[in-house]
């Protein structure tokens, strides 16, 4: 018919004519162009439009109400006197002819079949590629903006058959042996579904044939209670059956090795965000605050997630990334800035990675960073993308990545706040709530064996501060030894912590990102740092470490505040300061292997003089 008309329902009801976005009114008005739309051009009646809107509880007026609605889309649609043309009245009833207008949902539809008969020729690779056409076409919850008894079963079913198609194009990129795609994809679907099961089996088949044995056995251990929790019962046969081949290492479940990236692919939005960690758990007043912060505004957002090494701020920011992906639909781009290497990223090198990945051929690339990143603002001018930029080290590193389009929006994780990168919200990070630190040893090592022994666990992340990187440590542990008892490790854990000088990997992989963090430091601070941590008492004040360290009052004052800056002492009610017992045990241990021991014996000596002037006086 040629009317130029374009509507959408994989996403909030709208309607275009040309460029032009029209007005359809109210949720129920949107219901009932969305109730026509739905029926492939067979006419309604209008009492099946009434039922639909109200079921049961119609007014009176239902009938004048749904001639009303039909009557204003009829000019919202109109151009020079053909809206009749697009809502015709059919005996009693309404309809909207199948070639009236270009509607997403039946384009997706049309796409899944035309994928399915490839497919069925022989050719996964341009089946892969079609049912990635028909979900790109998806921008966001279907049926948006309309409201009714009707909407919400038909947003049921057409949220169904979208997770069907994101399936077969998952169990397509396995059988094409691209398994980091397909684990991409799963990540944001298994947060929207996460009880879905085919969704896990294909996860499991993917981090199986990624060589990450551990994990796709910790998916289905977390199916497994998720189920038992929320519905009460058991993985079905399928899941189950994956498990024990797993197990066994079934030769079957190989599959293709991992291939390169076919030349077709340049032309998809780009998916760069890794997956979130396994057992993640928790964080969501963190999480609500992120992602309440990347919602569009006049200017793109930027987030920045901070906190100590080892706290998940990593992990968070990739919850986030995936949780926002329908924001995002033009691509989502990822960089590990090196900070924690201490051999930094250069932003025109993370340039030259993100220009490539929307296209730019190397050749075009300019060489000065400033060219690149003129160039990088020109690329997602009118794009809708997330930048995050993990392990961020200061603010000139940040600042030629961060987009200046509006629908754009960035998130950085760094361990310094960057005072110099203004417009920024800061999320802050610290240890998990106790709950949640023995929920992730759980997740990871086994529900059972872990609250079997429920109190030696929760000395276990006790002994870890519920930092989210020791309790993985533990539970790593514990997969490792299976023979050792939830107690065994929870002493190991205690004796390594206290030696003068930890001893093991996973003790070394704990103290990494401390001794990060205290490399960071400036030599006076760093001294404040370790001595600090010598005294018993848990809670320390500016008078204290004044005595500690042999230096006025405002002196120790200022230390403590810089070390409160580097997240490696909390600031307590009244002034007071205090370690995570896993912070304190390092700073002790590197006290006495640096200052030396007469050194740290001459700073408690100081502060016993202190503290009993301090008595005598109280005592006069």
């Amino acid at each position: 018919m040629g009317t130029g008309l374009r509507f959408s329902l994989l996403g909030p009801v709208r309607a275009w004519r040309g460029e032009t976005e029209l007005d359809l009114g109210a949720p129920q008005q949107r219901a009932v162009l969305a109730f026509l739309l739905l029926r492939d051009g067979g006419a309604a009646p209008a009492e099946e439009i009434v039922d639909a809107l109200w079921a049961q509880r119609a007014p009176g007026s239902a009938l004048s109400i749904v001639r009303t609605y039909v009557c204003r889309l009829r000019r919202a649609v109109s151009r020079a006197g053909d809206g009749d043309r697009v809502i015709r009245s059919s005996g009693g009833g309404y309809a909207i002819a199948a070639d009236a207008a270009h509607v997403d949902w039946n384009a997706f539809r049309e796409t899944l079949l035309e994928a399915q008969g490839v497919r069925a020729r022989g050719n996964p690779a341009e089946a892969s590629r079609l049912l990635r056409d028909a979900l790109s076409l998806w921008k966001g919850v279907p049926l948006g903006g309309a409201r009714g008894d009707y909407v919400s079963q038909e947003r049921a079913r057409l949220i169904q058959r979208r997770m069907a198609a994101l399936e077969e194009q998952v169990a397509l990129d396995l059988e094409l042996g691209r398994h980091s795609w397909a684990l991409d994809e799963l990540s944001a679907a298994i947060a929207a579904e996460p009880l879905r099961e085919r969704l896990r089996e294909l996860q499991m088949i993917a981090l199986y044939r990624s060589g990450r044995q551990a994990e796709a056995l910790a998916a289905y251990d977390e199916v497994r209670r998720s189920l038992a929790a929320e519905l009460g019962i058991d993985p079905g046969a399928g899941l189950r059956d994956l498990y024990v081949r797993i197990l066994r290492a079934d030769p079957d479940l190989t599959g293709p090795p991992p291939r390169q990236v076919p030349a077709e692919a340049v032309g998809l939005p780009p998916a760069q965000v890794p997956a979130v960690p396994p057992g993640f758990v928790g964080r969501d007043a963190e999480l609500a605050v992120v992602l309440d912060a990347l919602r569009p505004a006049g200017w793109p957002p930027v987030v920045a997630i901070t906190g100590l090494g080892g706290m998940g701020k990593t992990a968070l920011a990739v919850k986030a990334a995936h949780a926002t992906r329908g924001r995002f639909p033009d691509g989502q781009v990822y960089a590990d800035l090196g900070a924690s290497t201490g051999r930094p990223v250069s932003p025109a090198t993370v340039l030259g990675s993100f220009l490539r990945a929307f296209g730019v051929p190397e050749e075009r690339l300019p060489g000065c960073l400033e060219e690149r990143s003129a160039l990088w603002r020109t690329v997602l001018a009118d794009r809708r993308v997330l930048v995050l930029l993990d392990d961020a080290s200061d603010a000139h590193q940040v600042h030629h990545l961060l987009p200046a389009a509006p629908g754009c929006a960035a998130l950085v994780t760094t361990w310094r706040h960057m005072l110099d990168l203004p417009g920024v919200r800061w999320v802050g990070l610290d240890a998990l709530p106790p709950d949640d630190a023995l929920e992730l040893l759980a997740r990871l090592a086994g529900r059972q064996r872990v609250l079997g022994e429920r109190q030696a666990a929760v000395e276990v992340v006790e002994l870890c501060s519920h930092q989210p990187l020791a309790v993985r440590v533990a539970a790593d542990l514990l997969q490792a030894r299976p023979h050792w008892t939830v107690r065994q490790v929870r002493l190991w854990l205690e004796d390594e912590l206290h030696r003068p000088a930890g001893t093991s990997d996973d003790c070394a992989l704990i103290e990494a990102p401390l001794l990060r963090a205290q490399r960071r430091l400036g030599a006076r601070q760093a001294t404040a740092f370790r001595l600090a941590a010598l005294p018993e008492q848990d809670e320390l004040t500016p008078e204290t470490v004044a005595a500690l360290l042999g230096l006025p009052v405002p002196v120790a004052h200022r230390l403590l505040e810089s070390l409160v800056d580097a997240h490696l002492l909390l600031a307590g009610v009244g002034g007071t300061y205090r370690f995570h017992r896993l912070v304190k045990a390092f700073a002790r241990r590197q006290a006495w292997s640096r200052e030396g021991v007469e050194r740290c014996d001459a700073a408690l000596d100081r502060l016993r003089r202190f503290r009993a002037r301090r008595s005598a006086t109280a005592t006069a």
